[in-house]
């Protein structure tokens, strides 16, 4: 019976894998010669051509993404009832599928993705002009005034045009069902890497020996999507030192006075969201990195010569290079995000910080570990 069943099985994959091979190529093909008459008819406002061609090629591949998108174009240009499909291609998250589209579409290596990825894409090349031609339409829509948009309409003629919805506009009614299912389009900057700016400032907390006192400080982190639970980030900060004391530190066995002009964090936080209704986020986290500490010291280093796989030999020499005091960091934090009318967010963040700066048996003055900080940063 385990042999009979396992060659059951083998058959029905044999089988199977054809299949879908042969349905993909299908797909592909008939992809290949509707999408220029599509575009055509399209682009030459022959909007009763579009509808045929698109149920020629569902036929052989489905409900595609693109063509769903199409349909909901049309339905509203001709001033139909766009509900149903609108639904569709939610319930779908045909949304959330185009704003990968988008997101694949703004890489340098484009086509590269797509030829990776054709059945991913469904066939229809990243930056096709299809897609362009759908975002114009949208955005022609989107400030006509012939037209009397209601919200869903308006939130996915956003969607398709690239645009963010405007702040001042009246909220949509949301059911009860559509509170359960997350929205793609709106937002979509929330759903891409985030580019974080901060300035802030750093203080000791207790303690005597506090070497380093309240600072200035700077830096810039990548922060993952605001989709999901987790967010990430990683980067660094820069300490500007302006407000120190000498350290006494053994050098070469011979105990010297220095004092650092800076200090740079490089490392990054993992944060879990406890509430985020859009316009307020709020996020604890966890930070662990490296402390760089500069010392004032610079030291000459030689260098042997060396050949480079073409073989050409480079000569070596004397380079300089700064003494650094590297430690540990740890700490908690907890940021608070605040969506602006553009739909980027602005934020605080406080935090512990852990930095054993005197772990080193070479720094021989005792240094405060336990610090705090605020900063102020913008999402973009």
């Amino acid at each position: 019976m385990i042999r009979q069943f396992i060659f059951a099985v083998f058959a029905f994959i044999c089988f199977l894998a054809p299949q879908k091979t042969s349905a993909q190529e299908t797909c592909e093909k008939y992809t290949a010669e509707v999408l220029p008459l599509i575009t055509g008819a399209l682009n030459n406002n022959e909007f009763d051509k579009i509808p045929s061609l698109l149920n020629t090629l569902q036929a052989s591949c489905g409900i595609p993404e693109f063509s769903q998108r199409l349909r909901i174009l049309l339905l509203i240009i001709e001033k139909k009832d766009s509900g149903t499909e609108i639904e569709r291609y939610i319930s779908n998250q045909l949304d959330k599928t185009f704003v990968q589209r988008l997101d694949a579409a703004d890489r340098d290596d484009f086509a590269q993705q797509y030829e990776q990825n054709k059945s991913i894409y469904n066939f229809f090349p990243l930056r096709h002009p299809l897609d362009n031609l759908i975002k114009i339409r949208a955005r022609a829509l989107l400030s006509s005034t012939n037209y009397s948009l209601d919200d869903r309409e308006r939130d996915i003629l956003h969607l398709f045009a690239d645009t963010d919805s405007p702040e001042d506009e009246p909220a949509p009614q949301i059911t009860e069902q559509q509170k359960n299912r997350p929205q793609a389009y709106g937002n979509r900057s929330r759903s891409k890497l985030g580019y974080v700016p901060l300035i802030g400032v750093i203080s000791p907390l207790g303690g005597s020996n506090k070497i380093f006192g309240t600072n200035f400080m700077f830096g810039f982190m990548l922060m993952s999507s605001l989709e999901r639970k987790f967010i990430f980030e990683g980067g660094f900060h820069v300490r500007i030192n302006s407000n120190d004391k000498n350290i006494a530190y053994n050098y070469e066995g011979s105990d010297v006075t220095v004092n650092s002009s800076a200090t740079g964090f490089i490392g990054g936080s993992l944060g879990y969201k406890i509430f985020d209704n859009e316009k307020c986020i709020l996020i604890p986290k966890g930070i662990i990195g490296i402390d760089i500490t500069d010392t004032g010291i610079t030291e000459s280093v030689y260098s042997d010569g060396y050949y480079d796989p073409d073989g050409y030999y480079y000569e070596g020499g004397y380079n300089d290079r700064m003494v650094t005091i590297n430690n540990v960091h740890l700490g908690l934090g907890f940021s608070s995000l605040f969506q602006m009318k553009n739909k980027k967010y602005v934020g605080i963040e406080v935090a512990y910080h852990y930095a054993p700066y005197d772990a080193s048996s070479k720094v021989l003055t005792p240094i405060q570990s336990n610090y705090g900080t605020a900063a102020f940063f913008f999402r973009f």
